[in-house]
């Protein structure tokens, strides 16, 4: 295995890990956590969740061009983070969450690099080859 292919799987584990954790701190953030003034519903969770499972099978099926997809879809999740984290009814599990969509992005942003570059490798390898 080279160090292109060893990177490209730990940043993979890092991805599926953080993006995991994100469904579950968007989950926790809804039912048990809430801010001030909010109360936990299902419409609520279903919006905050649904559009980010729509990426599940991208993200464990290692399919790029869903996993750039999920990288603009979570560009609004991580303003919602900033601005629930700055505000004056913040709470701690709002930076965890802020926390957890960056990790996020940054993951699958690295493992879109690192993949690509590796893809690229082995077919290089496969055409010098012939």
């Amino acid at each position: 295995m080279t160090s292109i292919e060893k990177r490209a799987l730990f940043a993979a584990w890092a991805m599926k890990i953080s993006y995991i954790a994100f469904l579950l701190s968007l989950s926790l953030g809804t039912w048990v956590w809430v801010q001030e003034g909010r109360q936990p519903s299902v419409s609520i969770w279903l919006i905050r969740t649904v559009p980010i499972l729509l990426f599940a099978y991208g993200v464990f099926k290692h399919q790029l061009r869903s996993i750039a997809w999920l990288c603009f879809a979570i560009l609004l999740y991580f303003a919602m983070a900033v601005t629930e984290a700055m505000s004056p009814y913040a709470i701690w599990f709002n930076y965890i969450e802020l926390a957890a969509v960056v990790m996020l992005f940054c993951s699958a942003t690295i493992f879109i690099r690192w993949q690509a570059q590796m893809l690229k490798a082995k077919q290089a390898e496969g055409t010098s080859g012939e």
